[in-house]
């Protein structure tokens, strides 16, 4: 299989389950989504575990180049908090509900992957944020976003509306922010 070919399989196999749940993801509507035969996947990835396991490689890539991204449109770190916070909010509704249950009861090493990516990034725009006096400075990054990621993770598999979510987002970093943040966000 060439690249282009694999690329397009990754893409497929994401998308599908992201929308079915993994497990409702068979590797033969995979095979017939692509018009190739279930046995030129198995060949390239041998098991089932082994293209979850690409896809999540993809994944991680993608969401690097998103940081990058959101990086390269602004020199403050207060936007780039702000745009990585939206982004996670985003990156939840991605998904279909059967893809989150999948990964939280029976993939869980997905969802500690998927959750370290958006963790260590928050964590570093948070304290980009407090070193310029835009976070408060006593601030427990680690217990804040804990709370921040699985409050939001929470509402979204309990059916909170996506604005809904993104206005939560605002407003639990507003309550992390020091008076000149809030300021300077001019979201609030």
């Amino acid at each position: 299989m060439d690249e282009e070919k694999k690329k397009r399989l990754i893409i497929f196999t994401s998308q599908s389950f992201k929308q079915k749940g993994i497990r409702a993801t068979r590797m033969d509507a995979i095979a017939h989504g692509l018009n190739i035969s279930k046995r030129t996947i198995y060949e390239v990835y041998k098991t089932k575990d082994n293209l979850i396991g690409a896809c999540l490689v993809s994944y991680s890539e993608r969401t690097k180049n998103l940081f990058r991204i959101i990086e390269c449109g602004s020199q403050c770190p207060l936007p780039r908090l702000l745009g990585t916070s939206k982004a996670f909010v985003e990156n939840l509704y991605k998904g279909e509900n059967a893809f989150w249950h999948d990964v939280t009861s029976h993939y869980g090493y997905i969802y500690d992957a998927i959750r370290e990516i958006w963790y260590a990034e928050l964590a570093r725009r948070v304290s980009d944020c407090q070193t310029e006096g835009l976070v408060m400075p006593g601030l427990d990054v680690d217990c804040f976003l804990g709370t921040f990621t699985s409050v939001l993770y929470s509402a979204r598999m309990a059916g909170c509306p996506h604005g809904v979510l993104e206005d939560s987002a605002l407003f639990m970093l507003r309550g992390a922010m020091t008076a000149r943040g809030i300021s300077e966000a001019g979201v609030f």
